[in-house]
């Protein structure tokens, strides 16, 4: 037997193993349910979920009854970055949680592909998801509903709500920029197992809802958030007469962000701020906080109008998972801090070579006259004498052939030449010369 044919089994052994543990290590959905009511639902739904980092599929059953299992592709998110800076506080919490720098947590964007026709469109999607303690969490949007996984809910529930997002596209067209402050009372909301369900993971809880709200923002709105900066501190820093936000606002890079979120676990604590920074936070607290809650509370930030069954529902704003068009209508139409906002030209054309006026513009007024001689009946030609070289304004052009120099006195004709060039062809060539250097230095 050959050394490849005794290596062959080796290789068929490691590749097995790979897909056994991909499998294995994959976490599994397949208990959904509804929350909240909308009308004209169509029959197309998820019904079971595998999510690991590679290898994840959606099976997905579609209004015409039909069953596709979809590949999930993952990809880093660029909403809350592997780079983005982290800051911690000058006097450390009482307890350091491993996962306060983000080293061991990743978030995920991604998107549907039909494995057996890959070229085909897929239903609209869009995901955010966490990967932390190998436990996923997050939402994304499959057609017409939203499936929110909690990684406080129990045997892997996931809950699905309806959306009436037309948004086929899913490109923003407006980015902000925000930052997350989060306090120690917010990081440790509570020991692991009671009913508040944060595990002393606040902090994954924060970010994750920041994460969601980008992808309900992006789908309902058009706007698209960077997480710029995570800043820890304690949560006496921040209360008043610190005036910590005001103080350190400039320095910490925030007064160009469009808003800052604070997580603050003490409720008894009230944030101090100055009235002229007020508009521009999100003050969040441990009480009931669920994933889009931040989406919630920053729709208020934004002054998007109350709206049954949308997140700015008085009612209860976690049976919805959107906004409306009105709602947005409404937004766009008044949008605050619109100096902030970085507009996004996804669509903008390709950027077209005009470089012709550029080079006539160019050339010497007494080149473009003497054309003007060489076109005019009876007139004499550029030269004087068929034995000189071609006058052009105050010197004389050589053949390349020569020496290259320009002289002012030569009786020596061109070679090759056999008589002189006209004004016409002494154009076209510094027009393509021109034109050559110029398309070889344009970046």
């Amino acid at each position: 037997m050959s050394p490849m044919m005794q290596r062959f089994p080796t290789y068929l052994l490691m590749v097995m193993l790979y897909l056994v543990s991909s499998i294995s290590s994959a976490q599994q959905f397949d208990s959904f349910v509804q929350v909240g009511e909308s009308r004209g639902i169509s029959a197309g739904t998820v019904t079971s979920i595998s999510l690991a980092q590679t290898g994840s599929r959606i099976t997905f059953f579609n209004a015409a009854g039909f069953t596709t299992v979809f590949d999930l592709n993952l990809t880093p998110s660029q909403v809350i970055r592997d780079s983005m800076s982290v800051f911690m506080p000058a006097e450390a919490f009482p307890e350091i949680e491993p996962s306060m720098d983000l080293d061991d947590v990743s978030f995920f964007t991604g998107e549907l592909i039909d494995p057996l026709n890959p070229g085909i469109s897929t239903p609209a999607n869009w995901f955010r998801l966490t990967l932390h303690n190998d436990t996923w969490s997050g939402a994304f949007r499959i057609a017409d509903r939203i499936y929110a996984i909690n990684r406080s809910q129990p045997d892997n529930v996931v809950e699905v709500r309806a959306t009436p997002s037309q948004n086929q596209s899913l490109r923003p067209v407006r980015r902000i920029k925000v930052t997350a402050i989060i306090d120690e009372e917010f990081v440790f909301a509570d020991s692991p197992g009671d009913s508040v369900g944060m595990d002393n993971l606040g902090h994954i809880y924060a970010l994750e809802s920041l994460h969601v709200m980008e992808g309900v923002m992006n789908d309902s709105l058009g706007i698209t958030l960077t997480l710029d900066q995570l800043i820890y501190q304690r949560s006496s820093e921040l209360a008043s007469p610190a005036l910590w936000l005001d103080n350190n606002a400039t320095s910490f890079g925030i007064e160009d962000n469009f808003s800052s979120f604070i997580f603050r676990g003490d409720e008894s604590i009230t944030p101090a701020v100055s009235s002229d920074l007020q508009r521009n936070y999100t003050v969040l607290s441990k009480l009931d906080f669920q994933q889009l809650t931040t989406a919630h509370q920053f729709g208020k930030l934004l002054g998007i109008a109350e709206e049954s069954g949308t997140l700015q529902s008085n009612e209860n704003p976690l049976d919805a998972a959107h906004w409306s068009e009105s709602q947005k209508s409404g937004l766009l139409a008044a949008l605050p801090n619109t100096s902030l906002i970085q507009i996004i030209s996804s669509d903008a054309p390709e950027i077209e070579i005009t470089e012709t006026d550029d080079i006539i513009n160019l050339i010497p007024q007494d080149i473009l006259d003497a054309e003007i001689v060489e076109s005019e009946p009876n007139q004499s030609a550029a030269t004087t004498d068929a034995g000189n070289p071609l006058a052009i304004g105050n010197g004389l052009l050589q053949d390349d052939e020569q020496d290259n120099s320009i002289t002012t006195g030569s009786d020596e004709t061109p070679d090759g030449g056999g008589g002189k060039l006209s004004p016409a062809m002494i154009l076209s060539l510094l027009l393509f010369s021109l034109l050559a250097h110029r398309r070889t230095h344009t970046v």
